[in-house]
């Protein structure tokens, strides 16, 4: 209730939404092949393929853009989850979002589902931040997240302000660890990879975190994941992202 007055007070005319709309990519089991919950993504309308960066940077960068951006995704997620009520969705929030007080508004007026949503942070630097603070990431926002009773996710560890150092510093703050191999198959050799992963999934271990892999994407990979490392699989050898309605 509160953040639609807010939204009515903060109303400004833009043409929002709907350049984007919202994508799924599951992530599964590697032994049951079951899905364990679906990632939510905003995609232009043209292409399953394509983020819409520039609508996105402007939607955080822009506190009034974020009240609507806020107000619309209260109801589209409502939306969501209230049609599929046994499914776990995982929402991205960039970091710069983390210092807006609507995020928090948002959060809390969907605490009831808080069983259905992950919170997951990206690795996004913030833009700007409302008050000043020593470590990567914005603690007290993370402390908040939990404190609603929400599961939180970091997304691309090792990247971008989701560094090691920061997820030893935040350790009771989030419950799973997300590792992206996308950046890293371009820039080293598979067997490096492969290492990295084992240093990731061994520091999951050490903080007793639930372990992702993404980037998927074909069976020989997957079968060695299988075989030396406990993780859950992301990517599109299982699935790729599909537009939205109920999920059978």
């Amino acid at each position: 209730m509160w953040l639609k007055t807010l939204y009515r007070k903060r109303a400004v005319t833009w043409p929002f939404i709907f350049y984007t709309i919202i994508w799924t990519l599951s992530i599964h089991h590697p032994e049951t092949k079951k899905t364990i919950y679906y990632e939510l993504l905003l995609r232009k309308k043209e292409s399953e393929s394509i983020f819409p960066e520039d609508f996105h940077l402007s939607i955080i960068s822009d506190l009034d853009k974020h009240w609507l951006y806020m107000y619309w995704l209260k109801k589209t997620l409502i939306k969501i989850l209230e049609n599929n009520p046994k499914k776990i969705f995982s929402l991205n929030l960039d970091p710069q979002e983390l210092e807006y007080d609507s995020t928090f508004l948002l959060l809390e007026e969907l605490r009831r589902y808080k069983h259905q949503l992950i919170i997951e942070i990206t690795e996004t630097p913030p833009l700007k931040r409302n008050y000043p603070y020593y470590s990567l990431i914005n603690e007290d926002a993370l402390k908040k997240i939990i404190q609603f009773g929400y599961t939180v996710s970091i997304d691309d560890v090792g990247q971008g302000i989701n560094s090691l150092s920061a997820m030893f510093k935040m350790k009771n703050y989030f419950h799973i660890i997300k590792f992206s191999t996308m950046v890293f198959r371009k820039t080293t050799s598979e067997e490096t990879l492969k290492q990295i992963i084992k240093l990731f999934a061994s520091i999951a271990i050490q903080l007793d975190k639930l372990f992702v892999v993404e980037g998927i994407e074909n069976q020989e990979f997957a079968q060695w994941l299988e075989t030396n490392i406990s993780c859950y699989h992301q990517g599109y050898l299982y699935s790729i992202p599909k537009r939205l309605q109920n999920i059978d």
